[in-house]
């Protein structure tokens, strides 16, 4: 059975079913409680322990270098301090759930997802990221990807709304073409990239694209 809790500032809900795979869900908010039978209907039929994290603050802790905000302010740029913090702290939480050997997959929605992919141009700690609608629109993305020597994962899944494109705010509305370029860069680069759509905008229904990107990750990696 999912439980849920707090670790440091984050909310967790934790589904356990697995001794060897975990797979870490960054969201903007965490699962209404009417929907932790989900994550454990999920995490049995994919044989994968699930964490959802949430409590993040959103603009500033996912992000990989400062930007201007999309209506005021800035974002903070604080992805390396959330990296450094996952890496040299919160995946100890591996060791209390008694994993043999951890083949860890991080799947993200929006600026969690910029976040997922991100992260496998700096370290080696994921087989496998999901980007749900990620934010690959963000100031300067692109350029960086293609200066990485090496994107440090094996598979990845990217998903968008069909009407994301068409939004108002010409930042955001570069979000496909945006997307579509860091698929090829990791599609040249020799990388397992799957990309689709989804029907509507940008987040809903979120469920239903998370489970998705999840049975793309890990349906075959038993």
């Amino acid at each position: 059975m999912a439980t849920s809790r707090t670790y440091h500032s984050l909310h967790l809900d934790i589904s356990s079913c697995s001794h060897d795979r975990i797979c870490y869900i960054i969201l903007p908010e965490k699962l209404k409680e009417t929907e932790l039978p989900w994550l454990d209907t999920m995490a049995e039929r994919l044989s994968c322990n699930l964490i959802v994290i949430s409590g993040l603050e959103w603009d500033d802790d996912l992000t990989p270098w400062k930007a201007p905000g999309l209506k005021s302010g800035e974002f903070g740029g604080k992805a390396k301090h959330l990296l450094d913090g996952l890496k040299n702290d919160f995946f100890s939480i591996e060791n209390s759930m008694r994993m043999n050997r951890t083949r860890r997959y991080l799947v993200g929605v929006s600026l969690s997802g910029l976040f997922a992919l991100w992260c496998t141009g700096k370290e080696a700690l994921f087989e496998g990221i999901g980007s749900v609608s990620g934010s690959l629109w963000y100031d300067g993305f692109i350029e960086w990807m293609k200066t990485v020597k090496e994107h440090q994962c094996t598979k990845y899944y990217f998903s968008l709304g069909k009407e994301e494109k068409k939004g108002k705010n010409s930042r955001l509305a570069s979000v496909e073409e945006s997307t579509l370029e860091a698929v090829e860069i990791l599609k040249s680069a020799g990388k397992d990239v799957h990309f689709e759509y989804n029907e509507g905008n940008h987040f809903g229904p979120l469920i239903e694209r998370i489970e998705k990107a999840l049975t793309n990750l890990l349906g075959e990696a038993l």
